[in-house]
């Protein structure tokens, strides 16, 4: 068994699928997926698990799905599900006709017609005569009205992933379709996340009572941890708890970020595939390091932090710059990455715990409260711009809220936030460079060592 069928941060897990069953999500789904011209609306935090959920309980080629990113209008949706279905965009409907006509001159004659045509003609004549005409006329896909007449009252569903990336200019009239479609029994799901879980029932208030809601929260570490364990165990390997519980802290509630730091320790440790006897493998803290620098290139928000760590353009007098304990100089913007960044990592933060952390982070004056507000609403801002409806990061003049894991993993686990610094000359290059080599070379010790040990 490879550890890609073991892990699987992008497909739909099995040996190390969790089913969480103290929360009875599996349950909720089942129960309100068999109550007729119900819709149901599954929210949970990015990267939480909705759609492996969904998937788990309806089984997926009776699972009509489309992302609200892609609909680009209200019969566009309809367009999609028709699309999943293959019907036809275009059906032509072919009628033939044929006609006869036999008699005679005289008075005894009689006439027999088995089709009639459009139109008419006469003749006057002896004995029989035949012709015959074909029309043909071309019907266009009947949106809603057809996915009606197809999948009423049937198993499919129609899965909208991610509906609060619809173009709100759509909404309000896809909500009422989507109201007309379950009154007429066809089966709705819609997944968004937990600050947009309502969507659909503004799109249109007369959905209220008709929206069954299941929620997912973030995962628990102790969830997490049953990833690892159950993963590394049909690979024949044991690790430690204390690194079960490191594993499960860095992916910040995240099932599908778990799985990747999972798999990319399986690659650091040298396990590709299971092991013919279980062993039980030492993970010291370079090597998680490693790890999750390795896992970090699936996380990739180069951009994205390139724009928050330089903020908007200055005019005039240049920002005040501070020194940090990493080593480096920078901004008021670095001074809050780095705040966010520290530990213990956590994905939403009052103001006054930013204040806390960003006076931490600093070895001089720290920026002042107001210049702080500042630069988090420009954040705010840049982040919206950089990902419309998607921002990884929420700033509600209260609290930061970072809304995608991978975001915060990123910041904390790549090398980006050190490359983007002005680093203070040490003699001897940049500081940070020297502690990467000595990470690298600790990183090649201990594979060295669990090598040997298997020989």
């Amino acid at each position: 068994m490879k550890i890609q069928q073991v892990f699987t941060p992008n497909d739909i897990p099995t040996i190390t699928y969790v089913d969480r069953a103290d929360h009875k999500l599996e349950q909720k789904l089942r129960d309100y997926f068999a109550t007729p011209n119900m819709v149901i609306s599954v929210s949970g935090p990015s990267k939480s698990g909705k759609t492996v959920l969904v998937k788990k309980v309806i089984p997926e080629h009776e699972l009509i799905s489309v992302n609200g990113a892609t609909i680009t209008s209200p019969d566009d949706l309809w367009e999609k599900v028709l699309g999943w279905m293959g019907s036809p965009s275009e059906t032509t409907v072919s009628d033939s006709t044929s006609n006869e006509i036999s008699g005679s001159v005289n008075a005894g004659g009689k006439l027999k017609v088995p089709f009639v045509a459009e139109g008419g003609a006469q003749a006057e004549f002896a004995g029989s005569r035949g012709w015959g005409g074909e029309t043909s006329k071309s019907y266009s896909r009947n949106g809603l009205q057809q996915v009606i007449k197809e999948i009423a009252g049937s198993s499919f569903a129609v899965f909208i992933d991610d509906f609060h990336y619809i173009d709100q200019a759509y909404r309000d009239e896809i909500g009422r379709q989507i109201k007309a479609a379950a009154e007429n029994g066809v089966r709705i799901v819609t997944a968004s996340v937990p600050h947009r879980a309502d969507d659909v029932v503004r799109s249109n208030p007369e959905l209220r009572g008709r929206v069954a809601a299941v929620d997912l929260a973030y995962w628990t570490p102790s969830e997490l941890q049953q990833i690892a364990r159950k993963g590394f165990a049909a690979l024949n390997v044991e690790l430690a708890p204390r690194v079960e519980r490191q594993l499960a802290a860095e992916a910040f509630g995240s099932p599908q970020l778990m799985q990747a730091i999972c798999l990319n320790l399986g690659f650091e440790i040298d396990v590709r595939e299971a092991m013919a006897e279980l062993e039980r493998v030492e993970v010291g803290e370079t090597l998680l390091e490693e790890t999750m620098l390795r896992t970090s290139s699936l996380t990739d928000f180069s951009t994205m932090l390139t724009a928050l760590h330089t903020g908007p353009r200055t005019r005039g007098t240049e920002r005040k710059e501070h020194d940090f304990n990493d080593g480096s100089k920078g901004d008021v913007y670095r001074a809050i990455l780095l705040a966010i960044a520290k530990d213990p990592a956590e994905l939403a933060l009052p103001y006054d715990k930013i204040l806390t952390r960003v006076r931490e982070v600093c070895l001089t004056e720290p920026p002042v409260g107001s210049s702080i507000t500042s630069a988090l609403e420009q954040m705010q801002a840049i982040a919206a711009a950089g990902e419309p409806g998607s921002s990884p990061i929420s700033w509600d003049g209260d609290a930061l809220t970072i809304t995608d894991p991978y975001f915060l993993f990123f910041l904390r686990a790549s090398n980006k936030l050190t490359d983007l610094a002005p680093v203070k000359s040490t003699g001897q290059g940049l500081l940070f460079d020297a502690r990467r080599d000595e990470q690298r070379i600790a990183v090649e010790i201990e594979t060295i060592v669990i090598r040997k040990e298997r020989e």
